[in-house]
C-alpha cells in the first residue's frame, strides 16, 4: 500500500510549513487526486486517519479529496474532453491529441491554526 508512503511524504511537506507559520495545529488539508494517479482514496484516507493519532499537528485535521479527471485537449482546436470518450476530438474530428489531466496529487489548500 503505498498510500502509506505518499500521506507519509505529504504530512512532512505540511509538517515544514505550520513550522514556517509558527501555526499551532493543521485544521484541514485538501488534495487533488487525479484519476491516473495511481491512488486509492480510500487507502490514502485511511492511511491519513492512522498517521493523524500519532501526530499532534495533524490529530483534529479534515482531510478532503477532489477527484480530478482524466482529460485531453486536441492541438488542433482546444477543445478538452474526457480521456474515456473517443479517440478522435468530437469538435473537429482530428487525432493530434494530448493528455493534459488525471496525474495529479497535490495539496490545493492546507488551512492552519496560528494564534497570536
Amino acid at each position: 500500500m503505498h498510500e502509506t508512503s505518499l500521506v507519509i511524504a505529504m504530512c512532512t511537506q505540511i509538517e515544514e510549513m505550520v513550522k514556517a507559520q509558527n501555526a499551532q495545529k493543521v485544521v484541514s488539508i485538501t488534495v487533488r487526486v487525479g484519476e491516473f494517479s495511481g491512488v486509492e482514496e480510500e487507502a490514502f484516507s485511511f492511511a491519513f486517519e492512522v498517521y493523524k493519532k500519532e501526530h499532534p499537528l495533524f490529530k483534529e485535521a479534515v482531510l478532503k479529496l477532489e477527484k480530478v479527471p482524466a482529460l485531453k485537449r486536441c492541438l488542433n482546436c482546444g477543445e478538452e474532453f474526457s480521456y474515456f470518450q473517443q479517440r478522435v476530438c468530437p469538435r473537429c474530428q482530428k487525432e493530434e491529441i494530448i493528455y493534459t489531466g488525471g496525474e495529479e496529487l497535490e495539496i490545493a489548500k492546507l488551512e492552519l491554526l496560528v494564534e497570536d
